[in-house]
């Protein structure tokens, strides 16, 4: 809500007077659109983390980092898209940066994996079902009786494998 209200004081400002005012492009700018000192902004954050104590106490740079960190986060780690928003000079360095957000998305996306790959159909496929009266055999069954046959042979299934 805060952030809102600011954004609304922004365009305010500019309104007044459009013809001398200088769009820095910085969200914490003076009234004339111009970029405050960082030191400015880092005093008015103090006080604001004074008169909001519920939150916990963090130096201003930590928002960037929580920034970049949801951010990864609801992309699903796209970093690209990411170092676009957070103006990080490379992808690298945002990588190096926040790489416990991407360990924790590679265990989950491993987990999917493992679920996935180690299922247990619920139904067999139309093609894997035996029409009546043919006889089946196990895949394991039927690889053992691979191992050993004709190389001949082996090529051949291998070509009517691939076709």
């Amino acid at each position: 809500e805060e952030l809102k209200k600011w954004l609304n004081q922004l365009a305010a400002d500019e309104r007044k007077d459009p013809t001398r005012y200088h769009d820095s492009g910085m969200l914490f700018r003076l009234p004339n659109g111009l970029a405050v000192e960082p030191v400015l902004i880092r005093k008015k954050f103090l006080k604001w983390q004074d008169a909001h104590p519920e939150f916990p106490r963090i130096v201003f740079h930590g928002l960037r980092h929580s920034s970049a960190t949801y951010q990864l986060m609801i992309s699903g780690g796209d970093v690209k898209a990411v170092q676009g928003t957070t103006g990080h000079a490379t992808a690298d360095m945002l990588v190096n940066t926040y790489a416990h957000i991407q360990q924790s998305s590679r265990v989950e996306l491993g987990r999917k994996f493992e679920e996935g790959f180690y299922a247990k159909q619920e139904s067999p496929s139309p093609q894997a079902v035996p029409a009546a009266g043919e006889p089946t055999i196990s895949m394991t069954a039927l690889l053992e009786l691979l191992k050993d046959a004709d190389p001949e042979v082996k090529a051949q299934l291998r070509l009517a494998l691939l076709t």
